[in-house]
């Protein structure tokens, strides 16, 4: 019973493992779609930024935020590799990214030729078109995401709940059965020890001592 334990107790612990491995695993994806969504505001506020103020210094976000958002989405795109719909959000997103750069490229161009043209460009509401697509993706992705969140907790849970559930019953069972041996070697002692000393009353009877 006891080899029993220790192997339920392993095969439970590895099954536990690997459900909080899954859901380390959604919150992981859910970060990278959260950072994707960062390093393009932090592009529009560099851009912004250059526009209004005409300093290169600002568009430092902007540079850092191209690279970032293809990083981002190298990673989510091989931590997803197993879903086909996020395959597919991922494809999208990837286009609209693109897109939205090749936008805010355009306002740093008209910005380094008419301050005037590039404040019109920013103010046509282009930009925030694509910008709401973008999080619209985001959100129909981390949408699954936190479905197979919720799924995976309480998978997590169930299996918790069921190893202490079983672990319980298992430790009654060993506290049932000791109970059993110590009544049977005690019960067997004591019948022993009688037997010893009826067979010392005869033995003294026989020798007269």
């Amino acid at each position: 019973i006891l080899f029993g334990v220790a192997i339920f107790s392993f095969k439970n612990s590895e099954k536990f493992i690997a459900s909080n491995a899954l859901v380390d695993h959604t919150n992981q994806i859910l970060d990278e779609f959260d950072q994707i969504l960062v390093s393009t505001i932090d592009a529009e506020t560099g851009v912004r930024g250059f526009v209004i103020s005409g300093e290169d210094t600002s568009l430092e976000p902007f540079s850092n935020a191209n690279t970032m958002a293809v990083e981002h989405l190298d990673k989510a795109r091989e931590l997803t590799k197993d879903n086909p719909n996020q395959q597919k959000n991922i494809a999208e997103l990837e286009k609209e990214i693109k897109i939205r750069f090749d936008n805010l490229t355009r306002a740093i161009d008209l910005r380094k030729k008419d301050f005037e043209k590039a404040r019109e460009f920013v103010a046509s509401g282009e930009g925030k078109k694509i910008q709401d697509e973008i999080r619209k993706i985001i959100d129909r992705a981390q949408a699954i995401e936190h479905t197979l969140l919720a799924e995976r907790k309480l998978a997590s849970e169930n299996d918790a709940s069921t190893f202490n559930l079983v672990f319980i019953i298992l430790l009654l069972i060993i506290t049932v059965i000791l109970i059993i041996v110590y009544t049977i070697v005690t019960t067997n002692l004591k019948a022993l020890k009688r037997a010893e000393a009826e067979t010392a009353g005869k033995n003294w009877l026989l020798t007269g001592n």
